[in-house]
């Protein structure tokens, strides 16, 4: 994720990145944006999915498989709920499906945090930076 829309939805939500507890390392840069491109691909454009994994990412690629699998499963419908948990490779994940409004048009925004993070509030926070009444 990029890390001026991090610091965003931070200030929209009276906080900084530092406090939120986010990671902007090499890896992390590189999953993000390649899960990034994967859901410019599959999302349709009104709509944006909301990624938290816990760091450290031990495995980042066959991470980034199941991520992507997540996503598409996600998109598809397959999942009960819009608003998904799981641990994948020793981190725990959080996946919500949202509307996306044209003035915001990402298709993914993702959190890579300290474990000691609640990733709801980090979900809950780019929900309402995407909200139209923002």
């Amino acid at each position: 994720m990029d890390r001026g829309i991090a610091e965003e939805i931070a200030r929209a939500g009276g906080t900084s990145v530092s406090k939120l507890g986010l990671r902007f390392d090499r890896v992390v840069v590189r999953i993000l944006d390649d899960l990034s491109r994967f859901t410019e691909r599959a999302a349709p454009a009104n709509r944006c999915v909301l990624v938290t994994v816990s760091a450290p990412i031990r495995l980042p690629a066959r991470t980034e498989r199941v991520l992507e699998q997540e996503i598409e499963a996600l998109l598809a419908g397959r999942l009960a709920s819009t608003d998904q948990a799981a641990d994948v490779h020793g981190n725990k994940v959080r996946l919500r499906l949202v509307d996306s409004p044209s003035k915001r048009p990402q298709r993914l925004i993702g959190f890579v945090h300290n474990p000691d993070i609640d990733a709801t509030r980090l979900l809950d926070l780019a929900e309402q930076w995407l909200s139209p009444d923002l």
